[in-house]
This record gives structure tokens, sequence and C-alpha cells, in this order.
């Protein structure tokens, strides 16, 4: 598995895909914490891909350097996904010469060299994803409103609608009927992945001072503290 610690970055942020790594990139910088400052954001493709990532991570010639790693992941649905990511650094620490602190608690750095840290998303002991975390942005939105109007309707209809595919598909449904709109600009209709969200021309700065990303935010300035 090929992981990147490059020279001088003393801080690592693992989350589990590419929108994901994309959410946190643009939130650093909306913070000002990415460019110059010690932090390496890396995406494991997966959540199924963390025992590996972390057995590589403790051989990587850099993993020295590191002061801090934080672990963000969903909470999903009928899981206990706090518990599941302590169970992997257990496993994985059962056969890695090098071992990784534990945390006891979500949003709390276990002490250690480096220390380790958990984030649950959407955070708040709720279920769920990073989509989420995104539609709480738009929950006054009248596009968001009908989305769930459209929801509704499909199990009228008799439509399944299932609960672990719900915030990627509402959070889609929403992209498009905004981008159909007088606000939508450019590109916008060939976009429709979180990731895009924040490229979007309705995508607004002041949306990140949202009170949902208060958790993510103060994730990222643990990680970054002395």
């Amino acid at each position: 598995m090929n992981i990147r610690i490059p020279n001088g970055k003393s801080r690592l942020m693992v989350v589990e895909g590419k929108e994901d790594q994309e959410f946190f990139i643009q939130l650093a910088t909306h913070l000002k914490v990415i460019g110059g400052w010690p932090l390496q954001i890396e995406q494991l493709d997966g959540k199924g891909n963390f025992k590996e990532f972390l057995l590589a991570l403790t051989r990587h010639p850099r993993f020295g350097q590191l002061a801090t790693i934080g672990i963000v992941r969903d909470a999903d649905f009928g899981t206990n996904a706090f518990q599941s990511v302590r169970d992997t650094i257990l496993s994985a620490n059962e056969v890695s010469p090098r071992k990784l602190s534990v945390p006891e608690r979500v949003l709390e750095l276990a002490q250690g060299t480096p220390k380790t840290g958990v984030l649950i998303l959407p955070s708040g002991g709720r279920e769920g994803m990073i989509e989420n975390l995104i539609m709480d942005v738009f929950d006054e939105d009248p596009v968001a409103k009908c989305v769930d109007e459209y929801v509704k309707c499909l199990r009228k209809e008799g439509q399944s609608v299932l609960k672990a595919r719900l915030p990627k598909a509402r959070l889609r449904t929403f992209i498009t009927g905004k981008n159909i709109g007088e606000d939508a600009e450019g590109d916008d209709s060939d976009r429709q992945y979180l990731s895009d969200v924040f490229h979007m021309s309705w995508w607004k700065p002041e949306f990140w001072n949202h009170p949902a990303f208060n958790p993510a935010k103060d994730f990222l300035r643990q990680l970054l503290a002395d």
C-alpha cells in the first residue's frame, strides 16, 4: 500500500475515501491550516483497507516523524464505528513491531508516540455518513425539502429505500436539483458527487461557518496543536 508521508509532515489524517479527503482538504484550506502546515491527509480507498493501511503505516520509514494521527470514518448504521476503529488498531498492534496508541473516547487524543485520535461522522452520536453532514448545511434549502418529498413518494409507491444508501442518494438528488436552477453555472451540471459540491458555483464560503462542521474543525485543530 502506497502511503505518503512527505518530509516535514508531522500530522497525518486518515479518511475513508477520496470524497472525505476532498472535504477535509477544503475545510483545512478554509481554516488556513493546509498550506505550509505539517498536515498530510491520506485516504484508505474504503474502510475495509484500514488494517492493511495501519500495518503499512507503522512500517513506513517516516513513521517516526509523526506526532499525531487522526482517524476519520462514518458512523454508518447499526454498528459501533468507534469500537470498530479501536478493534482494528488493537488487531494491527498484535502483529506490528511499532504500536499505535488506542483512544478511549471519540475526539480525544490517546497519549503515545504518535498520539492517536478518532472522529466519527456525522458526529454527535448520530448514525449516518459524511453526506448527512453536508446535507445539514442545506437543511432549510427548498431543494432539500423537494428531495425529501421525492423520497416520501418513492416509499408511498412501494419502492425500497435502503437506509444505508439513502445519504448518498439524497445528496446526489440535491445536487441535481441545484444544477438545473439559475444559480448553477459553467460545468456544474457535469458534477454529482460530494467532492464536487465545494467547487459548485452555488457553494458559498460562508457555508463553512455552519455549526455542523464544528466537530471536524475542532478535530483538525486538535491534530495541529503542539
